[in-house]
């Protein structure tokens, strides 16, 4: 393994950074064809402020049990979202030269799992999840919800701070790369944002981190 010249941690959004699906609660809405009718008015409840986040993430469960879905059909569709080979490289690139690289997402950990699936190496020190997840309780589906949108003690900027400080890396070696407006929020806390529109720029952005 190439080692960086300092200690380097990168944290790294999920959806639509290393996967072209940019919500992965929204494909699940589209998969069982209830977006329209059901996800959108949701949603648009959300942006208004007449839900919180919880709420909202709770509602949607809810609408995808009404809908006929159980955990084995949340996890099936999950399972569909896949990883080009820029994200797998992109990844694989920054572990072999020792980078650390933690995940920060309001996705779900299913969707990671498959990823650290897809590069053969488990999660591990240098490779963690901070993500949210689904299961089943008493055979309901329930969200479980480490990360949330937003600027709050459990958004992404809150997670960076935390994640920056409890490295004791320096933060010019910090870095973060996402393609939402709340992965922004992490931009403050770090040595260096990256805003891209997807996989397809993770390429462009490998050497400036490396340098």
């Amino acid at each position: 393994m190439i080692k960086p010249q300092f200690p380097s941690l990168v944290l790294l959004d999920l959806d639509g950074t290393l996967t072209p699906v940019r919500s992965p609660w929204r494909y699940v809405y589209e998969r069982l064809g209830t977006w329209d009718s059901q996800g959108l008015p949701i949603f648009a409840r959300y942006q208004a402020g007449e839900i919180d986040y919880t709420t909202f993430c709770r509602l949607d469960v809810e609408s995808w049990e009404k809908a006929g879905a159980n955990l084995g059909t949340v996890l099936g569709m999950l399972d569909e979202i896949p990883f080009p080979a820029e994200s797998l490289a992109f990844v694989h690139s920054l572990l072999e030269r020792g980078f650390l690289v933690t995940i920060v997402s309001t996705g779900f950990d299913r969707v990671a799992t498959n990823l650290v699936e897809r590069l053969g190496l488990p999660f591990s020190r240098r490779l963690r999840p901070v993500i949210n997840g689904i299961h089943s309780n008493g055979g309901r589906l329930e969200a479980v919800l480490r990360v949330h949108e937003g600027d709050t003690r459990r958004g992404k900027g809150s997670w960076a701070r935390r994640l920056v400080r409890f490295s004791s890396i320096a933060i010019e070696r910090t870095f973060a790369v996402g393609d939402g407006d709340s992965d922004t929020l992490m931009f403050a806390h770090v040595g260096r944002g990256f805003s891209v529109r997807g996989p397809q720029d993770l390429p462009k952005i490998l050497d400036q981190i490396m340098h």
